[in-house]
């Protein structure tokens, strides 16, 4: 309970499903259709992705993530623009008025959701991404019903499932596999992510099949390759949206990018196919075929893990246009949208000495973020919103990358006498209360690199969240790797001393909390989304 008397995380439908039907002046939920997108890792992306392409193809397109990055406003998007801060304080005195009203108060989290809703369904968006806060069946954003003339959850996407919450929304993984699934609807079409963990997989197959059978589009049978393709191009002639130039770009997403990363992605050549892919191997019969059954996909998200939400981003979009009328959403569309993403918080490089993000924080597989990081290391700083472990494995990867990268271009110029020692890694690291940091840290920090351990700053509207002390953090990262490790009373004395390092055998990495890295922005003063 917080000091105003709001309630912060309390799962249960009960409050919010009486507010929206019988407090406001009418239930937004009435005018939405809605992608709704649940999952331990890779749900931001995914909406994000799914947004940008809806919006290239001319739609108008509501995003709600969960949780906000600098300020609580930015959660809530219509074409990736945050409600003006006046309209969302405005909004949030006349819910929380409502509520006054009510003998059960609706939780902090409750109330965005009440808001970002209201605003979508009054600004008239064609479509609404919504992504699950924490868990699904029981999570403020599972309001939805199924589809009734073309009003309701249209799709729901279940993105990589792995332990996180535990207690909270369930013990084991299969417990935490079966919250998540609620979000699915009869009738509906539901898109399955590749499931890393096997028992996790098997659950969510289960309630999707129970749950609206023969509308399941399980990703990992569907044919993708992550692949290069040096003569891409987008012809985008028949497209509304256009292909961003860096000037159009938000300051922290410009770059240098290629687009020679894609994904290649057969889509089915018939609707049947869809509820063919979901029966257990049986003979296909021969589907009638297309003049064109496959498309690439630019992968502009870094990261190797972004191909497989791309898949899902496209398969939910296929759905759309294919089930629900959304005829303009084009392959040219699709890609325009692919190409202009951009996801702060994951994956983003800094340049300290300037306090602005690096132009062209591409893949590190297809092409460096920039030669001056091989030439320059210690100016730069890599932001990584990774908070569980099977998100560290994946930050350690893209890392491990980037570290041959630049070993690679330092021997291409012949720079031994910069680079003649073994780079290692600088890890700048906080965490929320309760994240098992042992097991982070055990996945990210190898022989030689050191850590620095620091707490970040209480995020607005969170009063649930608490970090973990850097002492506390300090003495895990001694036990797992026995290696030096530093602490600081803020995140600005660890940036201070970063500027102030010349030697370039460590890249730096800010990780271990979405909340920390969003300090880290704050602190570059960096503007995540256009705001109005």
């Amino acid at each position: 309970m917080t000091a105003s008397g709001q309630t912060g995380v309390t799962l249960g439908l009960e409050r919010i499903v009486w507010f929206l039907a019988h407090v406001l002046p009418s239930d937004p939920r009435d005018k939405l259709r809605v992608v709704h997108v649940a999952g331990t890792n890779g749900k931001g992306s995914v909406c994000a992705l799914v947004s940008e392409a809806l919006a290239a193809a001319g739609y108008n397109v509501g995003t709600f993530n969960s949780p906000h990055f600098l300020e609580p406003y930015d959660a809530v998007r219509i074409q990736n623009t945050a409600i003006p801060a006046t309209e969302y304080t405005r909004l949030q005195s006349w819910i929380r008025t409502l509520d006054s009203t009510q003998t059960d108060k609706l939780s902090i989290f409750e109330q965005t959701t009440v808001l970002a809703l209201w605003w979508f369904a009054q600004s008239d968006v064609d479509v609404a991404v919504v992504e699950v806060g924490m868990g699904g069946l029981r999570d403020a954003t599972n309001v939805f019903s199924s589809v009734r003339n073309g009003i309701g959850s249209l799709v729901q996407c279940i993105c990589p499932v792995d332990e996180d919450h535990l207690g909270m929304i369930g013990n084991n993984i299969e417990e935490i596999a079966l919250e998540k699934s609620g979000i699915m609807r009869p009738g509906s079409w539901i898109v399955v992510a590749n499931q890393e963990r096997s028992e996790a997989f098997h659950k969510i197959r289960q309630e999707a099949h129970r749950t609206s059978p023969g509308r399941i589009i399980n990703v990992r049978r569907q044919p993708t390759t992550d692949i290069h393709v040096p003569n891409f191009v987008i012809d985008s002639s028949d497209v509304p949206g256009h292909v961003r130039a860096s000037s159009e770009l938000p300051s922290w997403a410009t770059f240098k990018g290629t687009g020679k990363r894609c994904l290649r992605v057969k889509y089915p050549p018939s609707p049947e196919t869809y509820l063919k892919s979901t029966k257990p191997k049986e003979p296909q019969s021969k589907q009638p075929t297309k003049s064109k059954t496959e498309v690439d996909l630019p992968l502009e998200l870094p990261g190797y893990y972004q191909a497989g939400n791309a898949s899902v981003a496209f398969y939910a979009l296929d759905v759309l246009r294919t089930h629900y009328g959304f005829t303009r959403l084009t392959d040219s569309a699709i890609q325009v949208g692919f190409q202009n993403v951009r996801w702060p918080g994951r994956l983003s490089w800094l340049n300290i000495a300037h306090r602005a993000l690096i132009p062209g924080a591409s893949d590190a597989r297809s092409e460096s973020p920039n030669d001056t990081v091989s030439e320059r290391l210690y100016e730069w700083v890599l932001a990584d919103g990774a908070h569980n472990e099977p998100a560290a494995v994946e930050l350690r990867k893209y890392v491990d990358t980037t570290l041959r990268r630049i070993s690679q271009q330092r021997y291409i110029r012949m720079a031994r006498s910069r680079s003649s020692g073994t780079v290692c890694v600088r890890w700048v690291v906080g965490f929320t209360q309760g994240k098992d940091m042992r097991a982070i840290l055990a996945r990210l920090v190898q022989p030689g690199d050191i850590v620095w351990a620091v707490p970040f700053d209480q995020p607005k509207e969170m009063p649930w969240i608490s970090c973990e002390r850097p002492e506390q953090i300090a003495q895990t990262a001694r036990a797992v790797s026995g290696i030096r490790v530093e602490t600081f009373d803020c995140l600005k004395d660890a940036v201070d001393r970063l500027s102030a390092c010349s030697a370039d055998t460590y890249l730096n990495v800010v990780c271990g909390s979405l909340y920390l890295v969003a300090n880290v922005f704050r602190e570059f003063q960096i503007q995540p989304f256009p705001n109005k």
